[in-house]
């Protein structure tokens, strides 16, 4: 049984493995590129991924690769996004302020009834102000 870089090349072609893993698994099949094809697709079948390294993920190591991965950066945004202020305000004073995030939800929830709130304000004569904090630009 000799196997070619050529039956590698095509093991790797079809399933996306390394060398190495091509090469062992066109020995598992004593090389016979087709029985290796099928060897792989039975042990993907049963749930045995082969892929060169095989990953072992608890549900606290997966609960933690979500959270660092999804949650953290929505947490970030929400939390600058509530430091960010909206303000607005006349030469009288300050009618309201709110979250920027509040701001930006109500433009996505309710579009018309922003624009037309943000037209009777200007013609009102009433500015918006947006209030950045100075650790939400860093």
């Amino acid at each position: 049984m000799e196997i070619n870089l050529q039956q590698i090349d095509l093991i790797r072609e079809r399933t996306g493995l390394n060398y190495a893993d091509a090469r062992e698994l066109l020995e598992e099949a004593g090389g016979d590129v087709v029985e290796a094809l099928v060897i792989l697709d039975e042990e993907d079948r049963e749930g045995e991924i082969r892929l060169g390294r095989v990953f072992e993920l608890d549900r606290e190591k997966m609960k933690e690769m979500v959270s660092d991965n999804l949650f953290s950066p929505v947490k970030k945004v929400l939390s600058q996004g509530n430091r960010t202020r909206i303000r607005i305000s006349n030469q009288g004073g300050t009618l309201f302020e709110i979250p920027a995030t509040l701001g930006i939800a109500g433009a996505l929830l309710a579009p018309r009834a922003i624009a037309f709130s943000a037209v009777a304000l200007l013609m009102a004569k009433y500015s918006m102000e947006v209030d950045v904090t100075e650790d939400v630009r860093n």
